[in-house]
């Protein structure tokens, strides 16, 4: 190890000569040069990953791009001078009266039980329901579809889509692309540990939601791909969902499976803290 003084012109064990200083600053110079032009590690997997499959669904995008997109938006929101100002968008309304009272303008009208909004995610939950006989819609404002790299999770949680009657156990093995037994954790500093059956799968979006998909359609379930939902009002006895594209939608149930970047969670709640665990891009709220 050599150790540079503030010292120059004395000599010893731990300090460079005036002469030698040159030479030194040349080979930081290369080395930054270097540093530049090589791609970091995290850069070479990613760009070396198929992006064939990607999709813009809940975790859709896994380029190094939209990481680089996503560690932006993360560095502005940590940053001293983000500041949100203004409300946000007014999606959600209440209102008064019946929502048969609605005006539709001429407007073509469907009728469900629930209308699931957000479809990569949500068409779990909206199969389930309209295997129970309800007239279950869904608002996706992508192509419904799962992405080729695996998602992780465990035998128990992926068998609990076999016992609501909505996946077969053939149908899951063949959405399993590798499994994997121990996994160690920890935290720096306070040692490791080995731990069983947890996030040890890996399944495969594509044929998974596939699966879900036709299932869905096979209840009776109606898709509506490529719309963006408008506006959302809320009445005593039902809610009216009018999307971009024209469509009115109006149902006894809304959900909204859309995530973090929901306009209806926009809306309702200031984002105040942040958390992320496991990989995740979590917002919290109070």
């Amino acid at each position: 190890m050599v150790l540079l003084s503030p010292t120059t012109t004395r000599t010893g064990l731990f300090q460079l000569s005036s002469s030698s200083v040159p030479s030194l600053n040349n080979k930081k110079r290369n080395n930054s040069i270097i540093a530049r032009t090589t791609p970091s590690r995290t850069k070479r997997i990613m760009e070396s990953v198929s992006v064939s499959g990607e999709v813009g669904g809940a975790g859709g995008a896994y380029t190094y791009t939209a990481l680089k997109r996503l560690d932006q938006l993360w560095s502005n929101i940590c940053s001293d001078a983000h500041v949100v100002t203004g409300l946000p968008t007014q999606v959600v309304t209440k209102m008064s009266g019946s929502y048969k009272d609605y005006e539709f303008g001429g407007r073509s009208q469907e009728v469900f039980d629930v209308v699931v909004c957000g479809g990569t995610l949500g068409i779990f939950l909206a199969t389930a329901l309209c295997s129970k006989g309800l007239r279950v819609g869904i608002v996706e404002k992508n192509v419904l579809k799962g992405r080729e790299q695996e998602w992780n999770i465990s035998r128990k949680e992926l068998l609990e889509l076999v016992e609501v009657g909505i996946l077969t156990e053939d149908e899951l093995e063949r959405t399993i692309s590798s499994s994997f037994n121990p996994n160690k954790c920890g935290f720096e500093g306070r040692g490791d540990i080995w731990v069983e059956n947890i996030l040890n799968l890996g399944v495969l979006p594509s044929k998974l939601v596939q699966i879900m998909k036709d299932r869905f359609d096979s209840f009776g379930g109606v898709t509506f791909e490529g719309h963006n939902v408008s506006t959302v009002n809320v009445y005593k006895d039902g809610v009216v969902l009018c999307l971009d594209e024209g469509k009115v939608l109006s149902s006894r149930l809304i959900i909204d499976a859309m995530g973090n970047f929901s306009p209806i969670v926009k809306q309702m709640w200031k984002q105040t803290r942040w958390c992320l665990p496991g990989g995740w891009f979590l917002c919290s709220w109070i």
